[in-house]
């Protein structure tokens, strides 16, 4: 344990460079995915050292918010002038939010990180905020595919298994509709063919495997008609 707190430790320290590959994956996560554009507001949970905030500063959002509980995060985020960055508990920041204020909501690899009842609490918070038409991207490690499954076991942290049918689940208990889940395939345009001729060779052999394979999984939550 002692390990990964010092890898963590490590990671706080170290301020994240925006490069090609990053605007590609976040373009086709969130902002494809969810129809954004820089005219909306955006909040994301758990930012960690920054890395999609700086994503959406180089795509021109301006009314963002940053949410993350650690209080070590702040020298590696102080460079992201003009955007909100709360570094309080979750819970109590979105209590204090009045009413509908956001157009887009993210969670990158924070589910997992969470027992069910306290990620379906979180969730039916988000609606609460969320405009009309508002939508909340979710990514974690896919549980269905054995690629994905040491991401999630590979750490004590993790808590919560994910899957494509278990963001549909979480979507109808919380006052959801998970519009659609993709993979998240990352690495070399050579690498991301090769692993879709793998997947599906892999389809075609075996009598029942998951829907998708990649080791991420991107969901699109819309708040479900009242």
């Amino acid at each position: 344990m002692n390990k990964a707190i010092d890898v963590y430790a490590a990671a706080r320290t170290e301020r994240p460079r925006i490069k090609t590959k990053h605007l590609a994956q976040f373009d086709r996560e969130f902002l494809h995915l969810s129809g954004a554009d820089p005219s909306m507001s955006v909040l994301e949970i758990g930012c960690g050292t920054g890395i999609f905030l700086r994503y959406l500063q180089a795509r021109g959002f301006k009314d963002v918010v940053g949410l993350d509980s650690d209080l070590g995060l702040a020298p590696v985020l102080d460079d992201l002038s003009g955007f909100d960055i709360q570094l309080v508990d979750g819970k109590a920041y979105l209590a204090q939010v009045s009413g509908p204020r956001f157009d887009r909501i993210v969670l990158f690899d924070v589910a997992e990180h969470l027992p069910e009842p306290v990620l379906a609490e979180l969730m039916r918070s988000l609606a609460r905020v969320l405009k009309p038409g508002g939508k909340v991207v979710m990514r974690s490690p896919n549980c269905a595919s054995p690629w994905g499954l040491k991401m999630q076991f590979d750490t004590f942290d993790h808590i919560t298994p994910i899957t494509s049918g278990r963001m549909n689940e979480l979507a109808a208990a919380t006052g959801f509709v998970c519009r659609r889940v993709i993979g998240g395939t990352r690495g070399s345009g050579l690498r991301r063919l090769t692993q879709a001729m793998l997947h599906g060779l892999l389809r075609r052999c075996l009598a029942y495997g998951p829907d998708i394979w990649d080791a991420t999984i991107i969901g699109l939550f819309e708040k479900a008609d009242s």
